[in-house]
């Protein structure tokens, strides 16, 4: 502790004398004490004094720890930040003067302790930007390292194309000739290359792989630092901007480590019914029942659950295929209709439609979103509260 007995390590200026001299308190005598103190005013103010020397001793300690664990500043460095903590430290604890050199003391009510509150207060604002604004530049170099390697792979991936229709025109040349041995010995070289270029797509897979589970273990501890301005109020799950970031950086991911990616767009049906015949409040209920729904659906961490504006939803599941998310949707649907009523009066449920899409290589965002948009419109088509799965890019083509 700072204090034992406050008498001890007060300067002389706070020592109480006969005159009240240095703004200590003066004890007016009591009538009929000859100007003695009464047991009473003793025990007071004794009492207190050990009050005061545990609040100045809890004050010093407060301000000793931030001045042990500082944090560098752009504009100032820890070691900076520890001196002058330390003299108001000195100056709020033991009253020692603010001046350069630290000379003379102050009583207890002479001190600076609107200086001491600012000081303390303007310290950690400075730290909170500080470590906000670090947070923000390091999520987006991570961001901006996923998606150099994100470019990478496709630059490889149309390389590694070319290569292999070049090479089956050499095959198909090679077989065409008729020399023996020169075909044999060229085609065998022809082979090799092509198995020293299969051997490295695999190792430069493996690399991918690995670089994305350590992206992704630290992206989501980033994340939490973002949460607040991605969120719907209405229903807590994230917004339009959440699922636009997100569903980008899925298709990052999904190009490094090739896990299945499944996107549900979700529309609920009949919000349009209850907000005409029972008020836009009833409507609210109905979107935040489908909030819960789908909080009690999806359990995972990695699930990305958002509410893209009105009665539409999305939910982005990583290392789930469109077989698995099919039924996902389907149990969604039973949570959703085991919720209570929007109104007490009501007489018809609310349901919700579901399309699914499985993101599918050399797919941008844009398509992923289209091909699920529109298998939630087939579903839609089909009579409401139905789940459809949409049409695989190869199915179109083909």
């Amino acid at each position: 502790m700072f204090f034992k007995k406050l008498t001890e390590s007060r300067p002389s200026s706070e020592r109480g004398s006969s005159n009240g001299a240095n703004g200590s308190p003066v004890l007016k005598a009591i009538p009929g004490g000859a100007g003695a103190q009464s047991p009473t005013a003793s025990a007071a103010l004794t009492s207190a004094e050990d009050s005061l020397g545990l609040v100045l001793d809890a004050l010093g300690g407060v301000i000793t720890a931030l001045s042990r664990y500082p944090i560098d500043l752009p504009d100032r460095s820890g070691e900076e930040i520890s001196r002058e903590l330390s003299k108001w430290h000195r100056h709020a604890t033991l009253g020692y003067s603010l001046d350069e050199h630290g000379q003379g003391s102050v009583g207890v009510h002479e001190r600076d302790w609107d200086g001491v509150v600012r000081t303390i207060t303007e310290q950690r604002r400075e730290e909170h930007r500080y470590v906000e604004s670090s947070i923000n530049e390091l999520r987006d170099a991570l961001w901006a390292c996923v998606e150099t390697v994100h470019n990478a792979v496709k630059v490889d991936q149309t390389t590694d194309g070319t290569t292999e229709q070049q090479m089956e025109r050499a095959k198909n040349a090679l077989k065409r000739m008729q020399t023996g041995s020169i075909k044999s010995e060229v085609l065998g070289a022809v082979l090799a290359i092509e198995g020293a270029l299969q051997v490295r797509r695999e190792q430069q897979q493996e690399q991918y792989v690995t670089l994305a589970g350590k992206l992704d273990r630290l992206g989501k501890q980033l994340e939490e630092a973002r949460r607040e301005s991605t969120t719907d109020v209405l229903t807590g799950l994230g917004n339009r901007k959440l699922f636009d970031v997100m569903a980008q950086r899925a298709l990052q991911m999904f190009s490094l480590g090739r896990q299945p990616v499944v996107l549900l767009m979700i529309d609920m049906d009949k919000l349009k019914m209850v907000n005409d015949m029972y008020g836009h409040q009833s409507g609210d209920v109905a979107i935040q029942n489908l909030g819960k729904a789908l909080g009690k659906t999806f359990l995972r961490q990695s699930d990305v659950l958002c509410r893209l504006g009105g009665d539409e939803f999305a939910a982005i599941l990583h290392n789930t295929d469109w077989k698995m998310a099919q039924t996902l949707a389907k149990r969604l649907q039973e949570q959703l209709s085991m919720m209570p009523a929007p109104h007490p009066s009501m007489e018809f449920s609310v349901g919700a439609s579901v399309g699914v899409a499985q993101l599918e290589i050399h797919e941008e965002v844009e398509e992923w979103v289209a091909r699920s948009d529109k298998a939630l419109y087939k579903a839609k088509q089909n009579g409401r509260e139905r789940v459809c799965v949409a049409e695989s890019l190869l199915q179109r083509t083909a």
